[in-house]
C-alpha cells in the first residue's frame, strides 16, 4: 500500500503531559481509564507495567533501567538490556531456549475496542545484527498459546511486523517489510488494533509519521478470552551476545493524538535551547 503522511495536529507543552492514566488492580486484567502514559523521567518505571517477577517472569534484576544516556524528548527514557538465559524458557512451538526482558502493560479487556500505541525506540550502535528470532513489540492474548497476534520483528537487518491469523480450520501469518532501522536514531512508532474474531479486526501502524500497514480482517481467537497485553521488549531465541534498545514516551490509549511520540517534538526543542552553550539551539 502507499505510504500516508500522519494527518495529526501537535499537542502544547502542558497537554502533551497531561496524560493520567486510571487503573485499578497491578496485576491480572485490569479496568482502567486510558490513556496510560511512561515518559520514563523519574527513577523507576511507572506503575502500571508488572514487575519483573510477574507469572513466569518479565525481566531479570538490572535489566530494566531509567537512563539519561539517550532521550527522545526530555532527558530520559528506558533501557532494556537481555543476556544470555535471562528469564529461560523454552518455546513450546520448536523446543529452543528463550531469553527475553520485557516491559508489559498488564491485562486488559480490549475485545471490540479501537486501541492505540504509541512509543519511540534507539536501537545503539554496536547492536548484534544476527539471523536469529527478535521481536522489540508485541500484542497477545491471554490464554492463547504461541507466537504474538501482532508483533515487531528485527531479524539479519530485517524490519519488519507480523499479523497471526487465528481461524476455524488453521493459521495464516501475513508479513508487511517495515523501513530500515538506522542505530542511534529515534524512530516514531503507532498501532491502532481492534481485536476481534471477525472481518471487523483492525491493525494498522505508522513509523515516523507514515503509514505502512493497513489490515483489516480477523485478529484474535474466537471464544478465547477478552484479555490482551502489548509488551515493548528484547525477546529471542538463546544466543550468547548480550543486546540492548531504548524506549520513550510509551502511550496506550485511545486515539491518534494521545500516543503519537511527535507530540513532544516542541518540548524537545524548548529544552535544548535552553541547554545547549551560548544560546545555540542543539537538534538531533
Amino acid at each position: 500500500m502507499r505510504a500516508q503522511r500522519l494527518p495529526i495536529k501537535r499537542l502544547t507543552t502542558t497537554a502533551a503531559w497531561a496524560v493520567i492514566a486510571t487503573f485499578g488492580c497491578r496485576q491480572g486484567t485490569q479496568t482502567l481509564k486510558l490513556p496510560l502514559f511512561d515518559g520514563f523521567e523519574g527513577n523507576s518505571v511507572a506503575g502500571f507495567w508488572l514487575p519483573g517477577n510477574y507469572g513466569s517472569g518479565r525481566f531479570e534484576t538490572g535489566a530494566v533501567v531509567v537512563s539519561r544516556s539517550h532521550a527522545r524528548s526530555r532527558i530520559g527514557s528506558v533501557r532494556i538490556t537481555v543476556k544470555e538465559g535471562d528469564i529461560d524458557q523454552m518455546n513450546e512451538e520448536d523446543g529452543v531456549h528463550l531469553d527475553r526482558a520485557e516491559l508489559d502493560s498488564g491485562r486488559h479487556p480490549f475485545l471490540h475496542r479501537d486501541v492505540w500505541v504509541g512509543f519511540s525506540f534507539l536501537i545503539p550502535s554496536g547492536f548484534p545484527v544476527v539471523d536469529n528470532r527478535l521481536v522489540i513489540a508485541q500484542w497477545k492474548q491471554h490464554g492463547f498459546g504461541g507466537g504474538p497476534l501482532v508483533a515487531q520483528r528485527f531479524r539479519k537487518g530485517e524490519h519488519y511486523l507480523t499479523i497471526r491469523i487465528p481461524n476455524a480450520t488453521s493459521e495464516d501469518t501475513r508479513r508487511f517489510s517495515l523501513p530500515e532501522i538506522v542505530f542511534d536514531r529515534w524512530n516514531d512508532m503507532i498501532y491502532h488494533v481492534r481485536f476481534s474474531a471477525s472481518a471487523d479486526g483492525r491493525v494498522g501502524l505508522w513509523m515516523n509519521g507514515l503509514q505502512l500497514v493497513s489490515y483489516a480482517g480477523p485478529t484474535s481467537v474466537e471464544n478465547g478470552e477478552n484479555s490482551f497485553y502489548h509488551k515493548i521488549s528484547l525477546y529471542r531465541d538463546r544466543w550468547k551476545e548480550p543486546m540492548t534498545i531504548y524506549f520513550d514516551n510509551y502511550t496506550l490509549g485511545d486515539n491518534l493524538k494521545a500516543v503519537d511520540p511527535a507530540r513532544f517534538d516542541s518540548e524537545r526543542h524548548e529544552v535544548e535551547q535552553s541547554t545547549a552553550p551560548d544560546g545555540a539551539s542543539r537538534r538531533r
